[in-house]
């Protein structure tokens, strides 16, 4: 696969995924025994919100490279989103037979100690993952009361609210950001915004990834 089929594919996820979609299935015509392409795929599917197809691309990249810890911690990650823990166990357990110390693995095993209440246990495991590399830095952690102020007179919103982790994978999965309550209240979920912050963002960070994730709410 050439650098620059994957820069364009990588540049298009962000925006445009169904644009990273055709780029890829382009790319599988021409050649489906590149295993790069598979994952591309998975990660296409993955933003569009099919987990099934995504699942799918990633198993047929196991067949193709079946010693890449991503692709276990990838299908982990959507087997917690929809709420397979026992699943999500099972695809992390073969990543730690690959690769117990890389920080993906690590930060895989922490998704699942938050999912299941352990927030402190899951900080331990992100900074283990920050220790081993650097370029997998620990989520920051705003002041609660801080965040939640900040947000209510920033957001464009009247009920602005915010909780740790959803406590249910329905509606939208485990790590869906925000949600409005059924009184209208808009939920933002903190330790979903924070992973991909790290301890260098300031609230205005927080700002910006609660607003897409409101954006992506309301064009839903």
């Amino acid at each position: 696969m050439r650098r620059s089929d994957s820069e364009a594919i990588e540049e298009a996820l962000e925006d445009a995924p169904l644009e990273a979609l055709a780029m890829v299935r382009e790319l599988l015509s021409a050649d489906d025994a590149d295993a790069d392409v598979w994952g591309y795929l998975a990660d296409c599917q993955t933003e569009l919100g099919d987990r099934q197809a995504a699942l799918s691309a990633w198993a047929h990249y196991l067949t193709l490279d079946p010693h890449w810890p991503e692709a276990y911690t990838a299908r982990a990650e959507i087997f917690a989103d929809s709420g397979d823990l026992r699943a999500a166990r099972a695809e992390l357990g073969l990543a730690t037979e690959l690769a117990a110390d890389d920080p993906r693995v690590l930060r895989t095993e922490a998704l699942l100690s938050e999912l299941t209440g352990d927030l402190n246990g899951a900080d331990v495991l992100y900074a283990k993952g920050e220790e081993a590399d650097p370029l997998w830095p620990a989520p920051i952690r705003y002041r609660r009361n801080k965040a939640l102020r900040f947000l209510q007179r920033e957001l464009e919103h009247p009920n602005v609210q915010t909780e740790e982790m959803p406590t249910s994978a329905e509606p939208g999965g485990f790590l869906r950001r925000a949600e409005f309550s059924a009184t209208g209240a808009l939920i933002l979920y903190l330790r979903n915004l924070e992973r991909d912050l790290d301890g260098d963002s300031q609230l205005e960070d927080l700002h910006d990834a609660a607003l897409e994730a409101l954006d992506t709410l309301q064009a839903n």
